[in-house]
Formats: C-alpha cells, structure tokens, sequence
C-alpha cells in the first residue's frame, strides 16, 4: 500500500490488517505500485521514471526512463508491466526490460487511480466517476460498479480478493468472482 501523507510503502497482512513492513518512497509523489512475483514496480505521477525495487529491502534494482508521461497507477501481468498515463488518458503495456512501449488502450473512465491484474482480466479504479472497472486486456470494459467508498484509489488482487485503497484512508476487501 502506498502512503503519501507518510512517504512510505507498506506490506500488509491480509487477514489482519497489520504492518508486516514499510520501505520508504523511491521515488517523489509515489502514486502505484505492481508486485511481478518477485519484486516491486513503482511509479509518481511526477516523474517520468519507473523503478523496480528489492521487496526486502527497498533497493532500485532497475529504472525505466520512459521519457513523459504522468504515472498514477501500475499492474504486472502477462509478462508486461501495465501504467496508467495521466498525459494520454491510456493503459500502457510495457516490456519490463526496456521500458518500450508494446501497446495500449484506452482509460475506461476519466482517469485511472488504481490497476491491477486479477490472472485474465484488469481491474481500474477512477475516483473521478467512484467506479471500479473489469476490462480485458485489449481495454474492453467487462463491467463496473461504484466504489464501496468515496475516493477508489490503489488496488490489488490477492487470488481471491479485490482489494481497494480508498482516499478516505479505508481499505475494502470485495469478492468480485462470478
């Protein structure tokens, strides 16, 4: 989860809610985070960088210079890494190695604030509409529904759950199988 207000990333336990660990921001104004099964992506809506880091220990182990845009969201999945751009008002697929840009699709809502990939399809979130979106991977919207809270922000998938990091600093669990 990212924190702002304290410039920190923090590892939570699912089940309780608990801090299991906090590494500080990478990068200024950290909007996103994606993990890719070993380590984790970041990015800042203010920086055209995004940084892979050490999950143990927060070190950059690499740094992908895409020349613009303005990051608020990521999601790994597919073997790419996914961000969504303020400046295009798109999803971006990315090689993870490169930083090259392999495609896109367009926003489904107004702007993305949250990503994440659920294993088949993505899941954005858009606090300017309070809606939660399923959209496959070429940017077809599946469905949407309004956000339980009332500033959907980050959000992650768990293998069972969908997770939502709101603005109001509330972290909702939905199940959004079926």
């Amino acid at each position: 989860m990212v924190d702002g207000s304290t410039g920190s990333l923090f590892s939570l336990d699912r089940l309780s809610g608990t801090v299991v660990r906090t590494l500080p921001f990478v990068l200024a104004g950290v909007t996103g985070l994606a993990y890719d099964g070993r380590d984790l992506w970041v990015c800042s809506r203010t920086q055209v960088d995004i940084v892979k880091i050490n999950l143990l220990n927060g070190q950059i182990q690499k740094r992908l210079n895409l020349q613009r845009g303005s990051f608020t969201a990521l999601a790994y999945g597919l073997d790419h890494l996914w961000a969504a751009d303020a400046q295009t008002n798109k999803i971006l697929m990315l090689d993870p190695e490169t930083g090259e840009i392999k495609s896109s699709f367009s926003n489904p809502g107004i702007q993305v604030n949250g990503l994440t990939f659920d294993g088949s399809s993505f899941w954005a979130s858009d606090a300017s509409t309070l809606s939660i979106y399923q959209v496959t991977p070429d940017g077809a919207v599946i469905r949407s529904f309004l956000s339980p809270g009332q500033s959907p922000r980050g959000l992650a998938y768990d293998g069972f759950y969908l997770w939502n990091a709101d603005g109001s600093r509330k972290l909702f669990q939905m199940k959004v199988g079926g």
